[in-house]
């Protein structure tokens, strides 16, 4: 009874809170979810939903099992996975935050990823594109493109880094026939209508944690709580808000560390596709902050051969604008990748 008692007292304390903050504070939390949906309208739908359709596209069609085959070598010394795994790191790296998780699910859906595999590879693939670390946190919040660089470069190779380590989680007893991985490639019109599916199914679910993480966050800024708290719950919970927060009070590894981490509005974004490859709560959120870690020391060891000065308390910084944009060299990627499927496409042909 008394355990039962402890489980139901979590949510009841967030329910009562959040009704709390509904009846007490009604204009604070329609501001933040008009905030929210401003943000989704703007910028998360038409940059995110594009890129998400064209990776899935890829996925889909086969693409991305064509450039892995060569790719497999790397993949299986480095992170104990198949060569199909290497466009969905390569685009998670590229696209931002939810993109990882998202193909991640989708491989291990059609049957090219064991879960043991999926699993491993939620709990790193999980990182901020260039556009946003470079030209948002870099360019408009530091006002230095070498810091976002260095700053994409930390978290990156964290990445990286934690991809390797969850190389020991790897079932090896668990059999392995290429035979059940292979990929086909499939038609253009096919593909085509369930990247769209897909990508739209995904685009409700993040733009819905958005606004509602909006909502919190400006329910907290009006907490009477020290300065420290409300920049500690900005950096956790919403990593677009605790990144310009924290840059005009904490060094850059900082910065690195809560690109890192994520934030929990991205955790919340990409929870279904996490229980959908069998991860468990606790072990993707001690990846994230041992991912933080990893990065902020990373940051430090980059800053001390290439050290740069920042700015830090410009008035007009705004990083909303660019949050969710792809950037060139994906946009070269993309453009690759569909070459690739021209040239590629035959009726029933196999890529092993």
């Amino acid at each position: 009874m008394r355990t039962k008692i402890l489980k139901s007292l979590p949510p009841v304390l967030l329910a009562g809170t959040v009704c709390w903050f509904l009846f007490t504070k009604p204009a604070v939390c329609t501001a933040g979810v008009r905030a929210g949906i401003q943000l989704c309208g703007n910028v998360v739908i038409p940059s995110l939903f594009v890129f998400m359709t064209v990776a899935s596209f890829l996925l889909n069609s086969g693409v991305l099992g064509l450039t892995g085959h060569f790719l497999e070598p790397v993949t299986k010394r480095l992170f104990h996975l198949p060569g199909v795994s290497a466009g969905v790191i390569f685009m998670g790296l590229i696209g931002g935050f939810p993109v990882g998780a998202k193909m991640t699910a989708q491989l291990l859906s059609g049957g090219h990823i064991t879960q043991n595999q999926a699993m491993r590879m939620c709990l790193f693939c999980v990182n901020a594109g260039p556009a946003f670390v470079i030209s948002a946190v870099g360019f408009s919040i530091l006002h230095s493109v070498r810091a976002g660089v260095i700053l994409y470069a930390s978290t990156t190779l964290a990445t990286l880094i934690m991809g390797v380590l969850t190389g020991v989680l790897d079932d090896r007893k668990a059999t392995y026939d290429k035979r059940c991985v292979a990929v086909r490639l499939n038609g253009v019109s096919k593909s085509l209508t369930k990247a769209v599916t897909e990508a739209a199914r995904s685009m409700f679910m993040i733009c819905a944690w958005v606004v509602l993480f909006f909502a919190v966050c400006a329910c907290v800024d009006t907490l009477a709580l020290p300065q420290g708290a409300k920049l500690f719950l900005s950096s956790i919970l919403e990593v677009t808000g605790g990144v310009q927060a924290a840059a005009g009070h904490f060094p850059i590894p900082v910065l690195a560390a809560i690109l890192s981490f994520a934030g929990l509005s991205v955790h919340c974004q990409i929870l279904s596709d996490l229980q959908f490859c069998g991860v468990k709560g606790s072990w993707f959120f001690t990846a994230r902050c041992i991912s933080a870690v990893i990065s902020a020391f990373l940051c430090k060891g980059l800053l001390y051969f290439f050290p740069c000065e920042v700015s830090v308390f410009a008035t007009n910084s705004a990083i909303t604008p660019v949050v969710y944009s792809v950037s060139v060299p994906a946009f070269i990627a993309l453009i690759v990748m569909s070459v690739l499927l021209i040239l590629e496409v035959e009726p029933n042909r196999k890529v092993c």
